[in-house]
């Protein structure tokens, strides 16, 4: 299987912030067909069906990885990752794209067999997150201080001062901040 690593990073994403306490129902990864839609959406294990005990694995992981985030310690936070993404080990190799261009291209190769799907998935995301602690730093990796948006995001400007996922949640913020004041 060959996968592109921004496509990871937004599966990350969308798996981190699958609950969302801004809607009616803030589970967005409530059943087994919506974390098969998800995998669709990024061209993920398509073939392969998913049971109950899988989905679980998948938000028990993203729970805890958004505590880890959010809470612990850097080694605490790298033991997490490093553990899940050894579950299903993930190679990079690098291929030429023409014009003196290239790409590094990420797999998961299936030496020993194939790896359980929960386990591969988890290893994904560690992987993308753990690209992305080193690529902008652990600091860089914010929540959302619009109540009650609770995403995290990668805090991408050049100050590092960035304070919502979008400008959807900082319009909110303010507009409500500006009511509060009147």
């Amino acid at each position: 299987m060959r996968y592109y690593n921004e496509k990871w990073n937004l599966f990350l994403f969308d798996v981190l912030n699958s609950y969302d306490p801004f809607y009616a129902d803030p589970e967005r990864l409530g059943s087994t067909e919506k974390l098969s839609e998800l995998l669709v959406k990024y061209q993920l294990f398509q073939e392969e069906s998913l049971t109950t005990e899988q989905l679980g694995a998948v938000q028990l992981f993203r729970d805890s990885l958004r505590f880890l985030i959010l809470k612990e310690s850097d080694e605490t936070l790298v033991k997490f990752l490093s553990e899940y993404e050894s579950r299903a080990p993930i190679t990079t190799r690098l291929q030429a794209a023409g014009e003196g261009k290239f790409t590094l291209i990420y797999e998961q190769l299936n030496k020993g067999g194939l790896k359980p799907l929960e386990d591969r998935i988890l290893a994904i995301c560690s992987h993308a997150l753990g690209r992305m602690i080193v690529d902008f730093g652990r600091s860089r990796l914010k929540s959302c201080t619009s109540t009650p948006c609770e995403e995290i995001f990668v805090d991408q400007s050049k100050n590092g001062m960035q304070r919502f996922c979008s400008k959807r949640c900082s319009t909110r913020y303010h507009v409500k901040k500006h009511r509060e004041q009147a």
